[in-house]
């Protein structure tokens, strides 16, 4: 999960490239070209190289040498600061259009004139953001090569691909027509620590939703069931991430005394689901342990009618998640029914009431597919937080 950083802010103050990313495992910053980083060249032209990096997300790049371009993407790898200059590096065009650039290793040397032997490139594959041969660390030139780069492998016995290990390439950039990256500031701690308005009626069954994060997630941390690697890119380059809150109705409870004695307190006794994951608003199954080979989690819904649609989630997306309930108090565990059981004393004058409701505290993560033409939400994931109750009376 991605903040975003505008990348005027890092050429004024360049000591930011060190700070660490933001609070929790799994995190990153994603760069935004703005208009005050614009570069005028000598002719009055808007310059459209990327002579240092940071490397922007929000612009299409392009590495070029001689008479070779190869449209990629540069994004950052997680928990690491933007002064480490390590990327991923994701293919925008060909065969291996939304692949990661892989390096080579020594086993994959072959040989050549003289028996020499010689650097054999590795084809790209889908990413896997642990696979550290999957990472490049960007070198800046010097002297006559000012304003170019290369590349090096983070694996200390690994060869990037020809094209990024040649010395001088050079990035140009341009606007992209089917995305737009905005502020994504991630979490705002203190209005998710104040906690929704309770000034709701009882007639409700949740509160209003109140919004107190939202990050970026790169498309190669999640699968849509059925579509192609390059089809996924294409139509969704990032998916928006939003954190809302809101209370939850689980237990209500009508005072048929007409009088109104002798109920003076009402035993709550209801279950809550810890987690709950709606895919294109159905509802949908998982396995806690159900982890495919490449490290996603998939979740299913179903239409009634015999469709399925399915979402998988890099672990990465779900441990940040669950980190992010647990550290304020969120527990998970294997079963996925919490009961609460509670006695609530009526503290109105005259003893009178008519209606009691008991709500939870319900912290939602949104997924949204973005394009230019609106974004809707793919999955939802709820957390219960059965630690946080409240309770109202009519």
């Amino acid at each position: 999960m991605y903040v975003t950083r505008p990348l005027s802010m890092y050429r004024r103050s360049p000591e930011s490239l060190s700070l660490p990313p933001p609070e929790g495992p799994n995190s990153g910053y994603l760069v935004l070209h703005d208009e005050e980083s614009d570069e005028v060249s000598c002719c009055g032209c808007i310059d459209n190289r990327v002579r240092d990096t940071p490397f922007p997300q929000n612009e299409d790049l392009t590495v070029g040498y001689g008479s070779d371009d190869d449209p990629v993407a540069f994004i950052p790898v997680l928990d690491q600061p933007l002064s480490s200059n390590r990327y991923h590096v994701i293919h925008r065009r060909g065969r291996h259009k939304g692949e990661a650039s892989t390096n080579s290793r020594e086993e994959d040397m072959g040989t050549g004139f003289f028996n020499r032997r010689s650097v054999r490139d590795v084809n790209p594959k889908p990413l896997d953001p642990s696979d550290i041969y999957q990472q490049v660390e960007i070198l800046t030139g010097d002297n006559y090569y000012k304003g170019s780069f290369t590349a090096k492998s983070v694996a200390p016995d690994g060869f990037p691909p020809k094209f990024l290990r040649t010395k001088g390439w050079i990035v140009t950039r341009s606007t992209p027509y089917d995305y737009q990256l905005g502020e994504a500031p991630g979490l705002n701690s203190s209005l998710r620590a104040s906690l929704p308005g309770f000034d709701f009626p009882l007639s409700h069954d949740c509160s209003e939703a109140v919004f107190v994060g939202k990050w970026y997630c790169p498309f190669m941390f999640v699968k849509e069931g059925g579509v192609r690697l390059k089809e996924q890119m294409k139509k969704c380059m990032f998916y928006e991430i939003l954190l809302e809150q809101r209370w939850e109705k689980i237990f209500d409870s009508v005072n048929e005394n007409v009088e109104g004695k002798n109920k003076g307190a009402v035993f709550v006794d209801a279950f809550a689901q810890r987690e709950v994951v709606f895919v294109r608003g159905s509802e949908a199954i998982w396995v806690e342990r159900n982890v495919s080979g490449d490290g996603f989690m998939w979740f299913k819904s179903f239409d009634g009618v015999g469709g399925e649609t399915s979402v998988g989630l890099s672990m990465k997306v779900v441990e940040r998640m669950k980190w992010e309930q647990e550290r304020v108090g969120w527990v998970g565990g294997d079963e996925r029914q919490v009961r609460v059981e509670r006695v609530e004393e009526f503290g109105g004058t005259g003893g009178m009431w008519k209606r009691f409701g008991c709500y939870v505290l319900v912290e939602r993560f949104v997924l949204k597919r973005m394009s230019v033409n609106g974004s809707f939400a793919l999955l939802t994931y709820d957390f219960k937080h059965t630690h946080q109750i409240r309770s109202k009376w009519e």
